[in-house]
């Protein structure tokens, strides 16, 4: 049987598409019997309404045939299970350590990306895949080359041929991917060079929106414009480092900022949801002499000039003076200055004898007459227009902070090298649009040199939240943010910029320059729980599912009919606290059969929607030798076995008394010594209990096994202690018969 390749021609037909169904085949047909990481094999499925499954229809393996089976009542995923009823279905990946979970998710990413057409991958492995849109028609994409797959007859579906189709597919055009990961692994390094990075600077436009962390460094890099040209970030790691936490924290501050944003996570917050929402911002403001000290000794091959430690001098007898009020205003633009001599140097190495110090600080007017004495009197503008544009955008800079000088000098409170500047639970208007003019105005005269980063004073778990939400936030295009403007803001400009329409949409952009606006959205999250506190693992499925219709919305502004009118998310989670809210036929675990090869299984018995969390760890985690501690497991064990020793041990076998004497002292002090190390830790209940009974019970069998003379010394100790006792017990009845 021939299948025809089909291929969707208009723009309109395209629909936003779920995945339903997944057959991998790493052996190839039997080509390649060592499979590929632990994987022969494996079905997954993602649909909420029915299970597939592909079966051999001869003994020669060549025929196959894909069935559909309609899940039980009590098994289907109801529409707005998960909140909102845009959000399809959440599919969770567990299992055991070293079971692949991460690869998994690689394959599935790289299974789909093909089918935009896009990309040239030799995938390891056959597939079988099937996708659904949201008027549930289906569409049955594979590449099992030499195999025919047969359909059963109960259902229907448009068959594609993808190993021998001459035309790129577009069923997935309209579909955004986007990929999470919380680690730095060299599958997400080999991940990202399978793509062709030429154009990265349009990633939030690519099919597949990576955000893993490896992504996130690369991508600060050139974003910063950080190129092996560029010989003073080359190769060292630290300035790398220093350049992807810089531009995070630049990306957070334009969220945070965000009015829309700032909406949603207010509204949240007050519901309950842990979200990211500072109260107060610290903005550290790198010194600016020390910029200006590196210029001027490239400019004076390392000899201080008398000029510039003059000039030096003057500067912090103003600072000394100003008492802070135009301090923080004379060192942004300092700081702004320094960048732009020092990326026009890279450019090209100018001549800069006559570079003008500013000799008025409170006059921004000077600070600019510096940067045009870099080359204005050797290079007309006409000529560079690359350096004539950051010129102007370093000009808007300056112009921008002297024009609102009175409403930074009123919010921020400087203090050695930092501003700190109150947010509260209502962020003022007027602070806003400050801040959110600020932030993106510093950020693009920063260059690959940030002079001011963002410190929020979150939490570990809400700047996890906080780097998940920010881009997530990036992958919208259009007008979402205001304009960067230098002029005096004013409560009418504020009022407008409030009023203002934002034209918010997902954009997928491909190699012959198409464009198109995404109407769904499959999100993969490796290692969902990394680092989260156990009460925010519990609540990060309420707290994704609250936020992700809220972020992308539909429509995505007014008077449109483009919208995101379908989300899917695939997880791998090692937190049986994140696994108790998936209804069981939303978790795929992985186990391993006993020639070591994964294989992916139901647990229907399992039932890990609102189930009791040490039965999720044992059944849900495989956790075969217990649920405790393996230190705690450890100690509780030799506890047992010492108690079973002395129980079950053969007297008769103790020729020596002395040395039979010695033995049970040392059998005695170590049950002592469980009881002081290791039972007196332990909560009250059952097993503290029965530890103390066990080892009352052993105690007492040594104890009558010591011999005859031990045992008359001790009664003798004892009548002694009663005498005396008894002693002071006459004494205290005498006295107080003489009191009466």
């Amino acid at each position: 049987m021939n299948y025809r390749t089909v291929q969707i021609k208009h723009k309109e037909k395209l629909k936003s598409m779920r995945l339903q169904y997944l057959y991998l085949d790493f052996t190839k047909n039997g080509r390649n019997q060592e499979g590929y990481r632990g994987y022969k094999q494996c079905e997954l499925n993602f649909s909420t309404e029915t299970n597939y499954t592909m079966e051999p229809c001869s003994l020669e393996k060549l025929y196959y045939c894909l069935k559909q089976k309609e899940k039980i009542e009590n098994n289907k995923i109801e529409m707005g299970f998960w909140g909102d009823e845009r959000i399809y279905n959440i599919s969770a990946i567990v299992g055991e350590n070293g079971t692949g979970k991460t690869t998994l998710i690689h394959t599935i990413m790289r299974t789909l990306e093909t089918l935009y057409g896009e990309t040239n991958q030799k995938l390891p492995f056959d597939f079988v895949c099937l996708l659904q849109d949201v008027e549930k028609h289906l569409y049955l994409i594979y590449s099992c080359e030499n195999i025919e797959i047969e359909i059963s007859s109960d259902f229907r579906c448009e068959k594609i041929s993808y190993y021998n189709s001459d035309t790129p597919l577009t069923l997935l055009k309209k579909t955004k991917l986007i990929y999470f990961s919380n680690t730095i692994s060299a599958a997400d390094m080999e991940r990202f060079h399978t793509i062709d990075h030429t154009d990265y600077k349009n990633i939030y436009t690519d099919f597949l929106y990576d955000c893993s962390l490896y992504a996130s460094l690369v991508g600060a890099q050139e974003a910063s414009n950080i190129t092996s040209n560029n010989k003073l970030l080359e190769g060292v790691i630290e300035d790398q480092l220093r350049t992807y936490f810089n531009y995070e924290s630049y990306q957070e501050a334009r969220y945070l900022f965000d009015r829309n944003q700032r909406n949603i996570l207010f509204k949240m917050k007050n519901q309950g949801y842990p979200v990211p929402y500072p109260r107060e911002l610290q903005l550290a403001i790198r010194p600016s002499m020390e910029q200006l000290k590196q210029v001027e000794n490239s400019r004076q091959n390392y000899c201080l000039s008398d000029r510039y430690l003059n000039w030096c001098h003057r500067y912090k007898e103003f600072s000394d003076q100003s008492q802070n009020r135009y301090f923080v205003l004379t060192e942004l633009c300092l700081n702004c200055v320094a960048n732009f001599l020092i990326n026009i140097n890279l450019i090209r190495d100018y001549s800069r004898k006559h570079l003008m110090f500013p000799e008025e600080f409170t006059n921004p007017r000077s600070y600019i007459k510096m940067m045009e004495s870099a080359f204005v009197s050797n290079i007309a503008y006409k000529d560079y227009s690359q350096i004539n544009n950051y010129f102007q955008v370093c000009t808007k800079y300056i112009e921008f902070l002297w024009n609102n000088a009175s409403y930074i000098q009123k919010y921020w409170k400087y203090d050695n090298d930092r501003c700190y500047i109150k947010l509260g639970e209502h962020l003022n208007p007027i602070l806003q649009e400050l801040m959110i003019r600020f932030v993106d105005l510093n950020r693009a005269v920063s260059m690959n040199s940030y002079f001011v980063t963002y410190h929020w004073g979150l939490s570990s778990g809400e700047s996890i939240l906080l780097h998940m939400f920010t881009k997530l936030r990036y992958l919208l295009q259009g007008n979402i943010y205001d304009e960067e403007s230098p002029d005096f803001i004013t409560e009418y400009s504020v009022q407008k910029a409030m009023l203002a329409q934002r034209k918010e949409f997902i954009e997928n952009s491909f190699n012959n320059k198409e464009k198109m606006n995404c109407d769904s959205v499959i999100l993969f999250l490796d290692e969902a729980d990394l680092s989260l506190h156990p009460e925010w693992q519990r609540i990060f499925i309420a707290t994704l599912a609250e936020y992700l219709p809220h972020l992308y919305q539909n429509p995505y502004y007014k008077g449109t009919d483009s919208g995101c009118r379908d989300i899917q998310i695939i997880l791998t989670t090692h937190s049986p606290l994140i696994l108790g809210d998936f209804p069981s036929d939303c978790v795929l675990y992985l186990k391993k059969d006993q020639n070591g090869f994964v294989t992916v299984e139901f647990n229907n018995s399992l039932q890990p929607f609102g189930q009791n969390l040490y039965t999720l760890l044992k059944d849900g985690f495989y956790l075969q030798n217990g649920t405790i501690g393996a230190l705690a497991q450890k100690k509780i064990k030799s506890i047992l076995e010492d108690v079973q020793t002395v129980k079950t041990f053969n007297w008769n076998t103790m020729s020596n008394v002395y040395y039979a004497e010695r033995e049970l002292e040392q059998w005695a002090e170590n049950l002592k010594a469980h009881r002081r190390k290791t039972v007196k830790y332990l909560p009250q209940g059952i097993i503290r209990n029965k530890l103390e009974q066990e080892i009352s019970v052993a105690l007492t069998i040594i104890d009558h096994r010591l011999n005859p003379e031990q045992k008359e010394h001790k009664k003798q100790e004892l009548r002694k202690d009663i005498a005396r006792l008894q002693r002071q017990l006459d004494e205290l009845e005498n006295s107080e018969e003489e009191l009466q």
